[in-house]
């Protein structure tokens, strides 16, 4: 094979004949050097581009190890990222079947069930049916208790609601009584116990009990008429007199304020106060009588009888009617006047710091010859008044 030997020119070398030496630039030719030059240079770069090969080739070997680690890795953090990303498409499927899970439990027990049943009979026809059975009544039993705990808990809210709207109620109505009549003993029938709401006993100044008023408060949206029958007996049970219904809701075709059905008052809540102040007053003149004529029994029984009459009915309404519109005219006269003492007050106030202003330009213009002016200038300040 041949071989490439690259000598300098300079080199010495030995004539094989004599054993001269010299320099191998005298003894070669300008043109073999140039042409060894021109085969040099051929030579040296046909080995620069094999060099440039080898280490293109080198690179290349180290780039496409390199890649392939880099694809590797690429693959692995893909697959790691499809992983998450199924897991994360898990988990926001199952918190969106959460969500319509509750939302509406019935579709989303079917779609559950389909489901289910279709990955059972893909992967074991077999054992399908039986699998599927315990499932589906698991499912059909936890579903059941579930809507039975909603109903109960949905019947226990609402009447707990009931419950705290009746004794909010119940308790304005014993507020409204002892203000209104400090003298009476209003006392609430304890929790329990089957019957009224409230008893006022109804005393005179000297602190004679006159008789009993029996309350009952109802806080519904719909009249029931049994609730005559039941206060009717209560009252026979303990011996008042008078018993009220005090109702958010009167008995279907009723406009009034108040009406009397079966021996038993019924009122709404902003007529209870009138109501208890002619029944109370009632009860006070009727124990007069009865003290001033003992014995008169036949007195009592046109008392009764006249109280069950629709006369006094009409004066009962009208008494309440009238009370109703002077509270409403008072309110309105109070309205006016405050109006009108506000704008004397004003008009006043203006007139005050005008004529102030001119006594100061008086004395300003005077300066200590008019001392008088000083007494003059005090002008009494209004009072404001209170209703």
């Amino acid at each position: 094979m041949d071989r490439t030997i690259i000598v300098e020119a300079e080199e010495e070398v030995a004539c094989p004949k004599c054993g001269h030496q010299f320099p191998l630039s005298e003894g070669i030719s300008r043109h073999a050097i140039e042409r060894h030059a021109e085969e040099f240079d051929r030579t040296l770069a046909e080995r620069r581009k094999a060099l440039e090969a080898q280490a293109a080739a080198a690179a290349k070997a180290q780039f496409d190890t390199q890649r392939k680690a880099l694809n590797e890795t690429l693959s692995a953090k893909d697959n790691e990222l499809a992983k998450f990303r199924n897991e994360e498409l898990a988990l926001r499927r199952q918190l969106r079947e959460t969500e319509e899970a509750k939302k509406n439990q019935d579709v989303e027990y079917q779609r559950k069930l389909d489901a289910e049943r279709k990955k059972i009979e893909e992967q074991a026809r077999s054992a399908a049916g039986e699998e599927l059975g315990r499932r589906e009544t698991q499912w059909r039993t936890q579903l059941e208790s579930a809507r039975r705990e909603a109903a109960d808990l949905k019947r226990k809210l609402e009447q707990g609601s009931q419950q705290l709207q009746g004794e909010a109620f119940e308790l304005s109505l014993e507020a409204l009584l002892k203000a209104a009549f400090p003298l009476d003993e209003i006392l609430p029938v304890p929790k329990g116990v089957n019957g009224a709401d409230l008893v006022q006993r109804v005393r005179s100044p000297a602190g004679a009990v006159c008789g009993t008023i029996l309350w009952e408060a109802k806080q519904t949206k719909a009249w029931q008429p049994a609730w005559l029958r039941k206060l009717k007996d209560e009252q026979q049970a303990i011996g008042a007199e008078l018993a009220v219904i005090v109702t958010a809701t009167m008995p279907k075709d009723s406009r009034e304020p108040f009406i009397r059905e079966s021996d038993v008052w019924v009122t709404r809540f902003d007529a209870a106060r009138p109501v208890a102040e002619v029944l109370r007053s009632m009860l006070v003149e009727t124990w007069k009588q009865r003290q001033a004529n003992l014995g008169r029994s036949e007195k009592v029984e046109l008392l009764y009888t006249y109280l069950c009459s629709p006369q006094f009915t009409q004066r009962m309404k009208f008494v309440v009617d009238t009370f109703l519109v002077m509270r409403s005219d008072l309110e309105a006269e109070k309205v006016a006047t405050l109006k009108v003492w506000k704008k004397r007050e004003a008009q006043l106030a203006r007139v005050q710091e005008s004529f102030i202003g001119v006594v100061g330009d008086l004395q300003g213009i005077g300066q200590e010859a008019l001392p008088q002016l000083d007494s003059i200038a005090v002008l009494p300040v209004a009072e404001e008044i209170e209703l």
